[in-house]
C-alpha cells in the first residue's frame, strides 16, 4: 500500500529505529508498503520512519530494479570520506552538501532473520548512510558543516533551493541588464539630438528607430524587475534589503524612458 511520506518539520526521534524482533506478516507488509511508496514517488530508497513506522527497516531500489531489504542495520566498518550533494524526500525540493564515509561494511538481517553482510561504496554507500540517519533519530542536516548548515537553514526558511550563498555580493548579473538599458538610452538621446540636423525623409526613419528603442528599453525594465527579484532570493541577506533598491532602480529607469518618450513626442509634434 502506498503511504504518505513524512516531511519536515516532523522530527525523527529515538522512539523510531526500534529493532525488529518478529519477522512476521507485519514486517512483510511494512516492506511492501516501502516498495509501493518508492514506486509511486519515483524514489530510490526509503526508511521506515519516512512512512511513519518505528522499526529499523530500509528498502533500496537497485539499478537492476530489484529491491534490497535491510533490517536492523549496523555499520561495522568504514573507510575514507567523500562529499556529495544529497536530496531526500524528507526535505522536498532542497539539497545540501554532506560529508559521508566513502566505503562501509554493513551488518543487517534479511526478511528470514538471517544475518547478512554488505560492502558498499559510491552512491549505494551514501544512500545507506542517509537512511541510517533516519533510523537513528536524525537526518542529513547533522552531517553538514557549520557553513553548509547555515545555508541549508536559509533554504528551509525561504522554502527554495535557489539560495546559493548567505552573503550579499556587490555586483549582480542583473547589472548587465541596466548597462544595456543605458546604452539604448544614450543612443535614443543621440537620435533625438540628431533629428534636428537631418532631412525630413530621414527623420521619419529615425522616429521609427526611436520607437523600437523605447519598446526595447521598456522590455529591459520589465525583465530587470523580475530577474532582479529572482537573483536576490538566491542570497538570504539580500532578499529584504535589495527589494527597495530594485523598485527604486526600476522607477528611475522608467522616468528616463518617459523623458525619451516626451522628447520624441514633441519632436513628432513640432515636425
Amino acid at each position: 500500500m502506498v503511504k504518505d511520506i513524512i516531511t519536515y518539520p516532523t522530527t525523527p526521534s529515538l522512539e523510531f529505529g526500534g529493532n525488529v524482533r518478529h519477522f512476521d506478516e507485519t514486517l512483510f507488509e511494512l516492506i511492501q508498503d516501502l516498495k509501493d511508496t518508492i514506486e509511486a514517488n519515483n524514489l530510490n530508497a526509503l526508511a521506515a520512519f519516512q512512512i511513519g513506522s518505528p522499526y529499523s527497516v530500509m528498502v533500496i531500489k537497485q539499478e537492476n530494479g530489484e529491491y534490497l531489504e535491510i533490517i536492523n542495520p549496523r555499520i561495522i566498518k568504514r573507510e575514507g570520506s567523500v562529499e556529495s550533494v544529497e536530496t531526500t524526500a524528507y526535505f522536498p525540493g532542497l539539497s545540501a552538501k554532506t560529508k559521508r564515509y566513502e566505503k562501509i561494511k554493513l551488518m543487517y538481517e534479511d526478511r528470514e532473520a538471517k544475518q547478512q553482510f554488505l560492502e558498499a561504496d559510491g552512491e549505494l554507500s551514501i544512500i545507506i548512510q542517509r537512511k541510517l540517519d533516519y533510523l537513528f533519530g536524525s537526518n542529513f542536516r547533522v552531517r553538514l558543516s557549520e557553513k553548509e548548515r547555515e545555508l541549508f537553514d536559509s533554504k528551509l526558511e525561504f522554502g527554495t533551493d535557489a539560495i546559493t550563498d548567505n552573503g550579499c555580493p556587490t555586483v549582480f548579473k542583473r547589472d548587465r541588464i541596466l548597462q544595456l538599458f543605458r546604452v539604448l538610452f544614450i543612443s535614443s538621446l543621440l537620435g533625438v539630438g540628431g533629428s534636428f540636423f537631418v532631412e525630413k525623409d530621414v527623420l521619419v526613419e529615425l522616429q521609427s528607430v526611436e520607437t523600437y528603442l523605447m519598446i526595447s528599453m521598456l522590455g529591459l525594465i520589465v525583465v530587470y524587475f523580475f530577474y532582479a527579484q529572482y537573483e536576490g532570493r538566491q542570497y538570504k541577506n539580500c532578499s529584504s534589503c535589495q527589494i527597495g533598491n530594485i523598485i527604486g532602480t526600476s522607477f528611475i529607469e522608467l522616468v528616463k524612458l518617459f523623458v525619451v518618450f516626451l522628447l520624441n513626442y514633441f519632436l513628432v509634434f513640432s515636425s
